[in-house]
């Protein structure tokens, strides 16, 4: 099935969305003040952890499955260079 959009587009909309909640949370406590303003806007502030505790997670699984890519082809090269039928014998006892 074909993606609708690239996947690091929904990083991007992530960190987007997060620094966006955390602008118009701390906007609408600092137009409120004090603590109440705080407590009114706890919501806004939450969703903007929530997304870079996402972005975060997502970066990491992209980072762990670019590493494990490399690592396949690290051994794939291993693989092709070794010569055939070399690796498999045992050496020969000497007298």
């Amino acid at each position: 099935m074909k993606r609708f959009w690239d996947p690091g587009i929904s990083q991007t909309l992530l960190f987007v969305f997060g620094v966006f909640t955390f602008v118009v949370a701390a906007f609408r406590t600092l137009v409120v003040g004090g603590m109440t303003g705080l407590y009114e806007n706890y919501w806004l502030f939450m969703v903007s952890f929530g997304c870079v505790i996402g972005l975060r997670y997502l970066r990491q699984r992209q980072k762990e499955d670019d590493l494990r890519a490399a690592d396949e082809r690290e051994a794939e090269l291993r693989r092709q260079k070794r010569p055939a039928g070399k690796g498999a014998r045992k050496p020969k006892k000497r007298k």
